[in-house]
């Protein structure tokens, strides 16, 4: 039987990019990758973190799935199951809860990789070390902090704990992942993703673990390459492998970094810098054209590019809820109350922006909303197995299911509406009205000009409100689900009128393409932080094929042994 590659999450979040690395199998079925050790420091992202590995075990076990499924509907919790015990046990050693960057946290992480990696074979290091201080976000909140030295903020450096790894234990590929954010940010003077990448390049120099004077072997460096450009990758050619000083790439090289997730069949314009690091030794056998031909991903057909209608429009209708008072007559009197109020105050009041055709249609929609309201709705969806009323068949409606029983439907987690307040109510009405009718979303007080819709802010029509509300338009992948989405709803408001919501978790989740099977641990708002913070894990599957891709050709290049056959689903 031959042995999965082993692989090494850090800061792994909820564990999107491992499970896309786990999802690939072999013509036989078996997984070619499997994640020893993952380690993330939040409470609620690690309990995810361990629910998914006991999921995975447990799948791969033979065993009925019912302890996984009767716990995410309200059922005993596997730890306490006689049944899987063992399983879960396993799992725990898998998801460790550390925070890097400490002596503790550091020393238990290397106490399990000295312990479970087996040194003598291939194995691949991922992971996105924390973007906080990278994000332009993040950087402008940095800026309002007085006394604030980014040389001093430990975030700018916690990619060194990765480093760390790389230098004591040389896996043969490492995937990094971060914000696009990193490109431009400073410490100082300088940039620090050059920095990066010349770290990333000779990490035990690096990392001072030999003595200056000694110099590093060059097949224990790295070459750092593209995934979204075969004629980019650090150092440039050959000849830099044996270089002790390899030429910088231009600012220009660096976007070349950046892979936008809605060219690789993801349903959302996710735009993140991915870096693939393949160990010298293995370059010098491939060569390193040759492996950033190979490592570059194949965009899709943007005529089949999937929308956000694709990946949620089979969930159940939800309704929002109340900020107070919340109850079903009460959100579907207040529905009919602002929509009559929005309908009027778009009758009286003209606007200098929007055609006055488009005004009628969109005062017909919101008279409609008034008059008939869904009354039907629920605020939460309750999982139930029921039969299904039709087979979907599109790759990424496949991905979705995920492991949900075929004989079963209205297995859904994790949806239910979060509560608003009235007035916000009203101000996503109208957004979802003017997205159905324009074909876009409003751009502030361009757009939303009803002085009823004006938030209480002293300078709203500054202009600096542009992006205040957005919906998630049906028919385009969806812009960046971000952590912002736990704070409030405003960025992320469904396209549909009649339910006048913001996204769900589940939502977030599918269009991140987590499949239906993956629970989300945690209240609410860490929910939606776990989600935001992930990498798409069909994205992650498609760079997993990639590095397996490599590690079978330097196997063929070695033994002339044929590749192995990857199922594609």
């Amino acid at each position: 039987m031959k042995q999965p590659i082993q692989v090494v999450d850090l800061f792994a979040g909820p564990g999107g990019l491992g499970e896309g690395f786990s999802s690939v199998r072999m013509a036989d079925g078996d997984r070619v990758f499997k994640t020893l050790v993952s380690v993330e420091k939040e409470a609620s992202a690690h309990r995810t973190l361990t629910l998914r590995a006991f999921f995975r075990l447990l799948l791969d076990s033979g065993k009925d799935l019912d302890p996984y499924f009767e716990y995410l509907q309200g059922g005993e919790h596997p730890r306490n199951r006689e049944d899987v015990h063992d399983l879960w046990l396993e799992a725990e050693q898998e998801a460790l809860r550390l925070e890097l960057g400490g002596e503790a946290g550091n020393n238990a992480l290397d106490e399990r990789l000295q312990k479970g990696l087996d040194h003598q074979r291939d194995w691949v290091l991922i992971g996105g070390p924390p973007c906080q201080a990278y994000s332009v976000v993040g950087r402008v909140r940095n800026r309002g902090k007085k006394d604030y030295r980014p040389e001093e903020d430990k975030r700018h450096f916690l990619y060194r704990e990765y480093l760390d790894v790389i230098a004591k234990h040389s896996p043969a590929v490492f995937v990094m992942e971060n914000v696009k954010g990193i490109l431009t940010s400073r410490v100082g003077k300088q940039r620090i993703f050059g920095q990066i990448l010349e770290d990333l390049h000779d990490p035990i120099a690096a990392t001072d673990r030999k003595a200056a004077a000694e110099a590093t072997d060059p097949e224990e460096r790295y070459t750092i390459f593209s995934l979204a450009d075969s004629g980019v990758y650090y150092p440039r050619s050959s000849d830099d492998l044996f270089s002790d000083a390899p030429e910088p790439l231009s600012e220009e090289e660096y976007l070349s970094f950046v892979v936008k997730a809605e060219d690789y069949g993801i349903p959302q314009t996710r735009h993140r810098v991915i870096l693939v690091g393949v160990r010298n030794d293995l370059v010098n056998r491939i060569k390193a054209p040759n492996l950033a031909q190979q490592l570059r991903m194949h965009r899709s057909d943007k005529k089949k590019q999937p929308t956000v209608k694709d990946a949620i429009s089979e969930l159940p209708d939800l309704r929002s809820g109340l900020s107070r008072g919340d109850s079903k007559e009460a959100w579907y009197s207040t529905i009919k109350r602002v929509a009559e109020r929005v309908a009027h105050e778009l009758r009286s009041q003209p606007s200098d922006h929007i055609e006055k055709s488009d005004l009628k249609r969109m005062d017909y929609l919101l008279r409609q909303v008034a008059t008939h309201p869904y009354e039907s709705l629920e605020r939460r969806h309750e999982p139930k197995s029921q039969p299904r009323a039709r087979v979907r068949g599109t790759d990424l409606e496949i991905w979705l299911k995920g492991a949900i029983p075929k004989d079963s439907w209205g297995l859904w987690f994790n949806h239910e509406a979060r509560g608003h307040m009235e007035e916000d109510l009203a101000r996503y009405l109208y957004c979802a009205v003017f997205a159905k009718i324009m074909k876009r979303s409003p751009i502030g007080t361009k757009d939303i000009h009803l002085d009823y819709l004006a938030p209480k802010h002293a300078n709203w029509k500054s202009g600096k409100f542009a992006d205040r509300f957005k919906v998630v338009l049906e028919e385009q992948p969806s812009k960046t689900i971000t952590s912002h989405i736990s704070k409030d709803g405003h960025y992320f408001i469904h396209y549909d009128p009649y339910q006048c919501r913001s996204l769900t978790v589940r939502e977030a989740a599918r269009l991140q393409t987590f499949p239906d099977d993956y629970y989300f641990e945690g209240n609410r708002t860490e929910q939606y932080v776990q989600v935001g913070n992930a990498v798409p894990p069909l994205l992650a599957r498609s760079i997993a094929i990639k590095v397996l891709e490599v590690l079978e050709r330097e196997k063929e290049e070695n033994s002339h042994q044929p590749h192995s056959t990857v199922l594609e689903a």
